[in-house]
């Protein structure tokens, strides 16, 4: 069911340095560039907090569409966004019920308590992807009631629900017929996350009829700084305007370097990039982050609570009114530390359900706050009003993060002169504050007006041409298991027996029969490999008759490893390997390609002996590893 105060419009909007954020109305009406062949491409962000899709056609690639909601909170809950909350409601059935702000409203308001709790309401389910380290397809999300079902299927609702509203909205509103076939898929990720959760996107994608295993290039996994600084070089051809068109141009001038960072609702993800000659970006420091997004803000707001209350008393409180609960954090608290500022008082007001769960334990809400004694904590009409110093208690502990992991990446790489922040944390006015104060003496720093937008309009032009990111760095050393001797060390001098270069040689081969199985490595740790580039290793049957092998991938902290049993070294994936024709027993040389340089890694065989590729599918599989 279509959200219905959903549409689309084309977005403008001005581009300003360190903290602009106020809204820009956008252009009324859709109006779709006339059709010439091709095809549609929609990107999809699915967020921690708020979610949403662009969209433009091959034939104007330059000229995105975004979906603008009407906020049906009212100033409540700020103004109207190009988003909406990442909130899914199911039947008791476990079908289809809503999505977005429909789903919080029906959930929270709609519903009674008996209800509530055989309903499942998902919120900020997108984190499980990154906590989680042993992903697979049992993996699951928990609703607000604690009910259970695969994250996977979770997802998939959750992009159906966006796949039809583009299919709709697009027909509906250029009066042509336009079939599923005709849309080419990009979905949005975190560069931090692995590659279990980009496979469990792709999988949930598929089960929500983007893409099928059988025409996987119909959909497209989508880096999200990436998409993001795609967005900030293509700005003026998209036709946005601008406060300094001169920052903005020297920004991305060729051989300028710039940081990165999009800071979400769970995660912060950072990365280095260079504008190279001929326009494209490459990556100079593989991408890195945490989970230091403004839902961690709540968090601190929740232990807050605790602290007031006593734990036991929210932890009842939130299991008993599971619908005012989200209500609470997710609504109330979740809108106003948006406006928080400096020197503000930030108000959070209180469900009636709250009072009525207070008095029953024998004090009242007005009581037990004004016995904590804290002067930046009072009880106004019905809300608790956080004077400035108690809110900046809730977000800095998170910005601290946010900071240190940047002028940590921006030490390793000193030829950094630019910082780009989006995301919607970007938009919070105390981050912005705190990091002007923190790098704006060494750093220019530039901050899109609704730099929430950044990465589904940056996925979109992604979508069109991959090729915009020319080079990515590798967070990781992967290889497979193999026997035989290791890869050793460069050592200098390693053949003078007083050295102890050969000592150190001498220890490696010596303990070969301790340490088990080699680590035959593919791509190192912080190389530089090219999108297509292709890294290519024999492979040889044990038996004549050997039709398949079974390879596991491994990834390893380090630049050199030797063997799969060192710290720091993870199963991450298998594949098999199809070894078809047994003609000439084990003298068959079968040639595995892999390619490390793209958003999800690929995989190929070659049969030397044929000149054929191997018949036969090679997916490399990062959820059976566990």
């Amino acid at each position: 069911m279509a959200e219905a105060s959903a549409q689309q419009q084309p977005f403008y909007d001005d581009y300003e340095t360190a903290s602009s954020g106020e809204d820009e109305e956008l252009i009324s009406g859709f109006q779709a560039p006339p059709r010439k062949g091709g095809h549609v491409v929609v990107a999809i962000d699915i967020g921690t907090t708020f979610s949403g899709y662009a969209m433009s056609f091959s034939s104007g690639k330059f000229t995105i569409f975004a979906m603008r909601t009407t906020n049906p909170y009212g100033r409540e809950s700020g103004p109207s966004t190009t988003k909406i909350p990442t909130t899914l409601l199911l039947k008791p059935d476990q079908t289809f019920h809503s999505f977005g702000h429909e789903a919080m409203n029906h959930y929270n308001r709609e519903l009674d308590e008996g209800e509530q709790k055989r309903w499942y309401y998902f919120e900020r389910f997108k984190m499980k992807l990154h906590t989680e380290r042993n992903l697979s397809r049992q993996t699951s999300a928990r609703a607000a009631n604690g009910r259970e079902m695969p994250i996977r299927t979770v997802f998939a609702f959750a992009l159906k629900y966006f796949k039809d509203l583009a299919i709709q909205e697009c027909t509906k509103q250029s009066g042509t017929d336009i079939s599923g076939s005709d849309f080419e898929w990009v979905i949005t990720v975190p560069a931090i996350w692995q590659g279990g959760a980009k496979q469990t996107m792709r999988e949930a994608a598929y089960e929500a009829g983007l893409g099928s295993e059988a025409a996987p290039d119909r959909l497209q996994i989508a880096l999200e700084p990436e998409s993001a600084s795609i967005y900030c070089k293509s700005m003026k051809r998209i036709g946005h305007s601008c406060n300094d068109e001169g920052l903005v141009t020297r920004a991305f001038m060729s051989g300028t370097t710039y940081v990165l960072a999009d800071l979400g609702g769970g995660t912060a993800d950072v990365t280095v990039h260079q504008v190279t000659g001929d326009g494209g970006v490459k990556e100079l420091h593989h991408a890195t982050g945490g989970a230091w997004g403004g839902t961690y803000v709540d968090r601190n707001f929740v232990d807050l609570l605790e602290a007031i209350f006593g734990k036991d008393a929210i932890d009842k409180y939130r299991k008993d009114f599971p619908g005012d609960w989200v209500e609470l954090v997710s609504l109330k608290f979740e809108m106003n530390k948006r406006m928080a500022a400096p020197g503000g008082t930030t108000y959070v007001e209180f469900p009636y359900s709250f009072h009525s769960f207070i008095d029953e334990r024998g004090s009242s809400v007005k009581d037990v706050i004004a016995a904590q004694g804290n002067a930046n904590l009072k009880f106004t009409r019905g809300a608790l009003a956080m004077k400035y110093p108690e809110v900046k208690k809730l977000f800095e502990p998170v910005f601290d993060n946010i900071a240190q992991h940047l002028e940590t990446v921006i030490r390793k790489v000193r030829q950094i002169k630019y910082m780009i922040l989006v995301g919607g944390f970007a938009t919070c006015k105390l981050l912005q504050t705190f990091l002007h104060d923190r790098f704006a003496n060494n750093l220019r720093i530039i901050i899109p007006a609704e730099s929430s937008l950044a990465v589904v309009m940056g996925a979109v032009l992604f979508g069109h041409d991959p090729t915009e990111i020319q080079s990515r760095r590798l967070r990781y050393s992967y290889g497979i298991e193999c026997l035989g001797m290791p890869e050793l060390p460069d050592l200098p001098n390693p053949t003078d027996p007083s050295s102890d270069a050969f000592a150190s040689l001498m220890m490696t081969v010596l303990g070969l029969s301790n340490r088990g199985l080699m680590f035959k490595t593919f791509v190192r740790k912080n190389q530089d490999v090219a999108i297509n580039e292709e890294v290519t290793h024999p492979f040889y049957p044990v038996r004549d008759d050997q039709t398949s092998a079974d390879i596991v991938v491994y990834e390893s902290d380090k630049e050199r490893t030797m063997h799969v049993s060192e710290e720091g070294v993870r199963k991450v994936a298998e594949f098999k390997l199809p070894m078809p024709n047994t003609s000439l027993g084990r003298n068959r040389e079968i040639q595995v390609s892999m390619k490390f340089g793209q958003t999800e890694f690929k995989v190929h065989s070659l049969d030397k002996s044929s000149g054929k590729r191997v018949e036969g599918p090679v997916k490399l599989d990062f959820l059976s590893v566990n």
